[in-house]
């Protein structure tokens, strides 16, 4: 009975390690992971849509670009960004982007205090 109580302790400290390293991660499906400085210019691509923002510290917004660099049109994308708060903005409203069309992207931050931000593009009518 001994052993028992071993292995499942063994299985525990296990599941707990594994845990605790997802909890450390705060990327979803689709995101680099690539934590950028608030006065950084995000650029960041996923399937042929090129995503570039920066954060506008007078008006405290991120402001930027979301572009269809392929050939064919991409429908239902959004835009989030994280914030090292644990403040998730977005996602943006869908938007279809025709081949080599480019769309404005705007988040509102106002009130929020981070250190970093990290930015993704969603495509489909769920996120990742």
């Amino acid at each position: 009975m001994t052993r028992h109580k071993t292995h499942g302790s063994a299985v525990v400290l296990a599941l707990m390690i594994m845990l605790s390293a997802c909890a450390d991660s705060l990327t979803e499906a689709g995101e680099s992971g690539t934590r950028w400085n608030p006065d950084e210019t995000a650029t960041e691509t996923r399937s042929g849509v090129t995503l570039i923002l920066s954060y506008d510290s007078s008006s405290q917004r991120f402001n930027g670009t979301a572009t269809n660099t392929t050939n064919s049109p991409v429908s239902d994308v959004r835009v989030e960004i994280h914030l090292s708060n644990g403040t998730e903005l977005g996602p943006t409203p869908r938007t279809s982007l025709n081949a080599q069309e480019s769309k404005p992207v705007t988040l509102d931050a106002r009130g929020q205090n981070f250190d970093w931000y990290s930015v993704h593009v969603e495509f489909g009518s769920s996120s990742g």
